[in-house]
């Protein structure tokens, strides 16, 4: 075979890559189906029309080069583009229509019990919550059992500091606490040594379903045009559909008409009562550990408002994507030094690596604005996680951040809705006008649900006047009216 006929195979072997390259490319568009119609075709149009200008003109030399030269970079940039559409569907996939919940049970004996292991622990009477993620409880004493081949013996106590104190005195042996519970427990006067009392025979984790009700009688009214978010921020390491206390509670109302979106932050010692404790008030963070339908249902009864998804976020997974982006750039109004991670904050920007930031949200003791103040730093946040997303950094290392997002982010949306937000937006192009506004209070010190019979625990009294305030905010953006607050 002569030479010229060679290279020739060679350029067609190149215009039939970049065809199955495309077809690959379209594949994957499709799937991912953030596209309207219009533009999906177009995009079609004009990749099948470079596909055949590769063939047809590899019978003519010169063209044939210079078209396969083309054809080659486009085959390159369709390929990465293809591997950046598969990790996000792969992450879409992970992180909506989520429905799970996950309750860390432990089982904890005296730190100077002899047992060290359940087999060691199989006589023992075991203090259980009588009511309180009962469902949690019963499942992990059914893997003791199964575990010793021998059902335990149990005591019932109707809150935690009762069954903390039965292990203390020798009532019961051992206990079955959510590890939810333990920074409440480790915050509260003469139980801050509780970890060094008392040690580990097993951790387990307790997968469930978490049920979401639609309310009808609520006052405010949606329409079709609206939809209401729950975003709740919460500080533990690992999964992040494990159940904590979420330090953000705001709720997002998005009218896609006129694209207006408020978001309603809420202080987390907002001293209100709980969707499950019958009317004893409680500081709204500590809604979280009794599952963040919980958190959801309590806003819900502050605004009067149905809260139909949640976006749940891990802060502490965001040290992997802003360390990922290079760090970030906030902006701080006042120069304080943060007790996470020992950070030293100036007035004006400041450049943050993961920790550094993360030491930035978390932060409110410093601040003579307290848990107001931390809010507003958190949202400082976000926003320059954002920025950085959006600029040409975001490419470097995509899919690196993509794997941090699937890990730190969880919403309950589906995927279709969110497809078809993106669809509308790139659709018409028009810019969103977001609007935040939060809600106020008056600190004083209370008794509470979850840490009964203890009248020193700081609290915030809510401001009627602000909770109302929001409420109008809130209708006006479901009536479609414009709101520049």
């Amino acid at each position: 075979m002569k030479e010229k006929d060679i290279f020739k195979l060679v350029r067609y072997g190149f215009a039939i890559i970049q065809s199955i390259i495309t077809l690959l490319f379209l594949y994957f568009l499709a799937k991912l189906d953030v596209l309207s119609q219009k533009y999906f075709f177009l995009a079609v149009g004009i990749l099948v029309i470079l596909c055949v200008l590769n063939v047809v003109l590899q019978f003519k030399k010169i063209p044939g080069i210079i078209m396969m030269i083309i054809g080659i970079i486009i085959s390159i940039g369709l390929g990465i583009a293809c591997a950046y559409i598969a990790k996000t569907t792969d992450v879409m996939d992970k992180v909506t229509g989520s429905d799970e919940q996950i309750d860390k049970m432990v089982v904890y004996v005296l730190a100077d019990d002899e047992a060290k292991s359940l087999g060691d622990a199989a006589d023992y009477t075991y203090g259980i919550l009588s009511s309180r993620g009962r469902e949690a409880t019963d499942k992990t004493i059914e893997e003791i059992s199964k575990t010793i081949n021998k059902e335990i013996a149990t005591k019932e106590y109707d809150d935690f500091f009762s069954m903390i104190d039965g292990l203390y005195s020798g009532d019961v042996k051992a206990i079955i606490l959510n590890e939810a519970y333990i920074d409440v427990i480790i915050e509260t006067e003469g139980y801050e040594d509780f970890k060094d009392k008392v040690k580990e025979l097993l951790m387990t984790e307790v997968k469930s379903k978490v049920e979401w009700y639609d309310k009808d009688d609520t006052g405010i009214k949606l329409n079709s045009d609206v939809f209401t978010l729950y975003i709740s921020g919460i500080d533990t390491y690992g999964s992040v559909a494990t159940t904590s206390r979420s330090d953000v509670n705001i709720i997002a109302v998005v009218n896609t008409k006129t694209k207006q979106i408020l978001l309603v932050s809420t202080p987390r010692d907002y001293y209100v009562p709980l969707s499950i404790s019958n009317g004893v008030k409680d500081k709204l963070t500590h809604a979280g550990i009794y599952g963040i339908n919980c958190s959801k249902d309590t806003l819900s009864m502050i605004y009067d408002l149905e809260i139909q998804y949640y976006f749940r976020l891990n802060f502490d997974g965001f040290i992997k994507i802003i360390d990922e982006l290079g760090g970030v750039t906030v902006h701080s109004d006042y120069a304080f030094t943060t007790r996470h991670y020992n950070v030293d904050i100036k007035v004006g920007d400041n450049r943050l690596n993961g920790e550094q930031a993360l030491g930035f949200a978390r932060e409110r003791y410093a601040l003579s604005d307290g848990d107001r103040q931390r809010g507003r730093d958190q949202m400082e946040v976000i926003k320059a996680v954002i920025n950085e997303m959006a600029s040409s950094k975001m490419l470097y290392n995509y899919t690196d951040i993509m794997d941090a997002i699937s890990d730190c982010f969880q919403t309950s949306m589906p995927k279709d809705m969110i497809q078809s937000l993106v669809k509308m937006q790139i659709n018409d192009m028009k810019k969103w006008n977001v609007v935040s506004y939060s809600v106020d209070g008056t600190g004083t010190r209370a008794s509470t649900f979850s840490i009964p019979g203890r009248n020193n625990l700081w609290v915030m009294i809510p401001d009627e006047n602000t909770i109302n305030h929001a409420k109008e905010l809130i209708q006006q953006v479901i009536d479609g009216k414009v709101i520049s607050e």
